[in-house]
């Protein structure tokens, strides 16, 4: 009996490359075919005649200037109906109320796998402000919005047994410890609301909340971002229920919460 696996489906292998450049390009900005191959592990040959057909189909644009590629006219249209689909035309509001209330930086970020990724975020008009894009990655242990995740995840033991007791340093402010984290954990499931001091960012205080669907797991956070010198342990402790508050409004206005999960 031969023991040989099944062929995978006709251009499988094609299209999760594809999807590795989109997704290369998103978090670069643009890349030239030498990088691309780079970043994606592809030979140049591959990379190339895979930025061609994606600029074929309006996904990536060539820039002739620089010769790099970036996202095209098509991704922000696929872009767009995501948005509308998952309901974040819904949500904003709700951030910009809060980042009019508190004068600084909001964001919606959603869990993928061991990071907390940013999906929405309005940005504080004030002159001292964390400039922070779309889409930026974080790990779940150094983030407030990971902890408000974790918090509220019936499964999170499996996400914690794969850390090191001493965690690995993201900012001078990192939990040194497993058992700090579990024990930060425990208390924002206590308090409904989760803290980072300077855990993520040097300088970069947070306070985040989650938003739940109706079983009570959080599948994102909403999360107010702001320079230490203007958020005190104080101040954080006033946030916290206004945050928490408006993350369940946005749980209210989300079709499908799970939407926001991946």
């Amino acid at each position: 009996m031969s023991t040989a696996r099944p062929p995978s489906p006709d251009g499988t292998q094609s299209i999760q490359r594809a999807l590795l450049v989109l997704r290369t390009l998103a978090d670069a900005g643009e890349l030239t075919i030498t990088q691309i191959a780079a970043r994606c592990d592809l030979n140049a040959g591959t990379a190339a005649r895979i930025a061609r057909a994606l600029t074929a189909g309006g996904l990536v644009r060539r820039n002739p200037v620089t010769d790099g590629y970036h996202l095209g006219a098509g991704a922000v249209v696929l872009g767009a109906a995501a948005r509308r689909t998952l309901g974040l035309d819904q949500v904003r509001p709700f951030l910009d109320e809060l980042g009019a209330t508190t004068g600084e930086s909001v964001n919606l970020a959603t869990r993928d796998g061991a990071e907390s990724v940013v999906m929405l975020r309005v940005q504080s008009q004030l002159p001292l402000r964390f400039e922070q894009r779309v889409g930026a990655r974080f790990p779940l242990y150094s983030t407030a919005s990971g902890k408000a995740m974790l918090a509220f995840d019936p499964d999170r033991d499996d996400y914690l047994a794969s850390l090191p007791e001493s965690l690995p340093p993201v900012a001078p402010g990192t939990l040194a410890t497993l058992s700090q984290l579990r024990q930060q954990l425990d208390e924002t499931a206590e308090r409904g609301w989760a803290i980072d001091i300077e855990e993520n960012v040097e300088g970069v205080r947070c306070v985040g909340a989650p938003v739940r669907d109706a079983q009570g797991r959080a599948h994102a956070a909403v999360v107010v971002q702001a320079p230490g010198v203007r958020l005190s342990r104080e101040r954080i402790d006033q946030l916290g229920p206004l945050v928490a508050r408006i993350a369940d409004q946005v749980a209210g206005v989300v079709p499908d919460p799970t939407f926001l999960h991946d």
